[in-house]
């Protein structure tokens, strides 16, 4: 997947990132800017506010995003999501817990991978 789709997909799913987003690309690579720095530097963000903030429900609306995106099996997007998003998630709060009550099935086989490879320390 290009990563022009993926990112457009963001903002289709949360418009009320696209501020951030489009400060983010106008010095980039407009909307081809790589995903690994729009889902790292905009989404993750927007998810550690959240999870800061005891918003469970927009919590559980990025998860179920993740998962739809993870259930595509392509490559760069499961790298995305793996390292961008969950990866920053697990590392910041030190631990894997609390994000259970919130994973799909996807989600939580690359939780557990992160976790195989001592991520979640």
């Amino acid at each position: 997947m290009k990563s022009e789709y993926l990112n457009l997909m963001l903002i289709e799913n949360f418009p009320n990132l696209k501020r951030k987003y489009l400060d983010e690309i106008s010095w980039q690579e407009g909307n081809s800017t790589g995903s690994h720095t729009i889902y790292g530097d905009v989404l993750t963000p927007y998810l550690v506010e959240c999870i800061i903030g005891d918003n469970t429900n927009e919590i559980k609306k990025i998860f179920d995003f993740l998962e739809k995106i993870l259930e595509m099996k392509d490559l760069y997007s499961d790298e995305v999501i793996s390292y961008s998003v969950i990866e920053s998630i697990v590392y910041l709060f030190k631990g894997r817990d609390f994000l259970l009550l919130y994973l799909g099935n996807n989600t939580k086989k690359v939780l557990d991978e992160l976790t195989k490879h001592g991520m979640d320390k």
